[in-house]
């Protein structure tokens, strides 16, 4: 038959197809990164779930801005400088935040009219938990691997002040604007204490 024919057909994919399948391989493993990391993230918030429970109720909170993670660091020794430092969640991840959010309110039995201001940042707080503890990028001590932290809620003022910790500790500060399908506009923060 000639190479101009109109019939389809099946191409068939193998080692000497001469197409390039990298970038496929790519986003695939992008996938599963993403989809381990956010199974990883929920099931961190299942387990501290119990210190934002008092705060759950029949109120929607959604984003209202930019979340933003502090991480700061204290050595034992009073002489030494703490680390500081912080930053704004990519907005490409915004994305694996809705699911990880979603992922952890299947985990807390949440029913569809029920919500939590500090849901958002619980979350976000746990991804960077387990981020850092997965590839060392936070910098935070080996006691953020194998010890689950104390958990503090901040709201407001509060959330956004210094963070003053005491010798001997690392704290990650997971902050995020939200507002209620009613209007109101807060900020909330979720922090973790580690001591070492």
């Amino acid at each position: 038959m000639a190479p101009d024919h109109d019939h389809d057909h099946a191409h068939v994919h193998g080692p000497g197809c001469g197409h390039d399948h990298a970038a496929g391989d790519e986003v695939a493993e992008a996938e599963r990164l993403a989809n381990e990391l956010a199974d990883a993230t929920a099931r961190l918030a299942g387990q501290l779930g119990w210190a934002v429970a008092p705060h759950r109720d029949r109120t929607r909170w959604s984003l209202a801005g930019a979340p933003v993670a502090v991480v700061f660091e204290r050595a034992a020794n009073r002489a030494a400088k703490p680390k500081h430092r912080s930053g704004q969640l990519a907005p490409e991840l915004l994305p694996f935040l809705v699911d990880a959010v979603l992922r952890t309110r299947e985990r807390l039995a949440y029913a569809d009219g029920e919500d939590n201001p500090y849901l958002i940042p619980l979350v976000l707080g746990c991804f960077y938990a387990v981020e850092s503890a997965r590839s060392g990028a936070l910098g935070l001590g080996p006691e953020t691997r194998r010890d689950l932290p104390h958990v503090e809620l901040l709201a407001d003022d509060d959330a956004t002040a210094d963070i003053r910790g005491v010798p001997g500790t690392a704290m990650l500060r997971a902050i995020a604007p939200v507002e209620s399908d009613a209007g109101a506009e807060h900020v909330m923060a979720v922090q973790f204490v580690w001591r070492s």
